[in-house]
């Protein structure tokens, strides 16, 4: 349980609360809970305020926070993205001490999505009162939240359509909540989800469509690939963009062609390459072992080579894309 969530249990409150993190959808969940459980049921309330990055300021806050609250227990003051977590900011030092003086009569609630956990106003409030990051849950912790959203909706999920629905949505919860909404109507008649469904419905991101392409390069088929790469560039995707999911994905087939001789694990092979979802993992598997070592780290050399050509206005990006996608579909070259 978070700590801030068995406060809320507990009836117990602290004065300043910091709530950061890349995952906007538990975020945003987390403030909400919080406020309403410190009474903010109106957000037009005389003892509630929000101070955003261009209303907030040290001098704002401090005269907000030491006004008494009127005909009620406590004065709720929210700051959103202050900014103040990190880097060097005017006035910092004295909302670092004022801190620890905060009324009794006040919380302060602080939001950010970047925090420096060395900053010293993280570690004031820290010590003061309480830090609760909300990052992107492990897939198995989303199984079953999505599995408790099928429940509600009287809906079950194969298998094959669950990993197809992580692998485009799985980078965010937001993506996933509207996601699930379209999906969940579209098959509430049938009660069953299955891929085909996920594949007609759901957001065809470009790190889905690049899973293809690597297929496609891996088996040296010309015309797949280029139909993957025409798919990708009618859905408006940038050249530098595909470019670089391309080169990612070369750089995730090395490593994993690397870490295969050693006998890795599944959880270490994940958190070098930085791909969570297990069905994702085993086909980066497979397109590794049909290319060499010795071939991977040329199209890395080529890429590198190719990128700065299009940085620099040699060639432009459509071109540097298309000729490492022709490098890449090459026949095998000896080790």
């Amino acid at each position: 349980m978070r700590s801030i969530d068995s406060e809320i249990e507990k009836g117990s409150f602290k004065r300043v609360y910091l709530l950061f993190g890349n995952e906007h959808y538990l975020l945003a969940r987390g403030r909400e809970k919080l406020l309403a459980a410190l009474g903010v049921k109106d957000k037009t309330d005389m003892n509630y305020s929000c101070l955003d990055q261009n209303s907030f300021s040290v001098d704002a806050l401090i005269a907000d926070s030491d006004t008494l609250p009127f005909f009620a227990e406590r004065r709720v003051i929210l700051v959103m993205n202050s900014g103040f977590f990190k880097g060097n900011k005017k006035d910092k030092d004295r909302l670092v001490k004022y801190i620890a003086d905060i009324p009794q009569t006040t919380v302060i609630v602080f939001v950010d999505q970047e925090v420096d956990k060395r900053d010293r106003l993280y570690k004031a409030v820290s010590k003061n009162g309480t830090a609760e990051e909300y990052k992107l849950p492990q897939e198995k912790e989303l199984i079953g939240w999505i599995g408790g959203r099928l429940k509600e909706y009287g809906l079950s999920m194969k298998r094959d359509a669950w990993d197809e629905f992580y692998l485009r949505t799985g980078s965010s919860m937001d993506l996933m909540d509207q996601e699930f909404e379209k999906l969940a109507a579209y098959c509430m008649n049938k009660k069953l989800i299955e891929k085909k469904d996920v594949e007609d419905i759901c957001a065809n991101a470009s790190e889905t469509i690049v899973f293809a392409l690597t297929d496609a390069i891996a088996a040296r088929d010309a015309t797949r690939v280029f139909n993957v790469y025409q798919d990708m560039l009618r859905q408006n995707e940038p050249a530098p963009v595909i470019f670089s999911l391309i080169e990612r994905q070369f750089m995730q087939l090395l490593q994993l062609k690397r870490m295969g001789g050693a006998g890795a694990s599944s959880d270490l092979k994940k958190k070098v390459t930085g791909v969570k979802n297990d069905w994702a993992l085993g086909k980066l598997e497979r397109s590794a072992q049909r290319f060499s070592e010795a071939e991977l780290m040329h199209l890395l050399s080529a890429a590198a080579e190719y990128e700065e050509g299009y940085k620099r206005s040699r060639i432009n990006d459509h071109l540097a894309v298309e000729l490492l996608i022709t490098e890449a579909i090459k026949k095998p070259r000896p080790e």
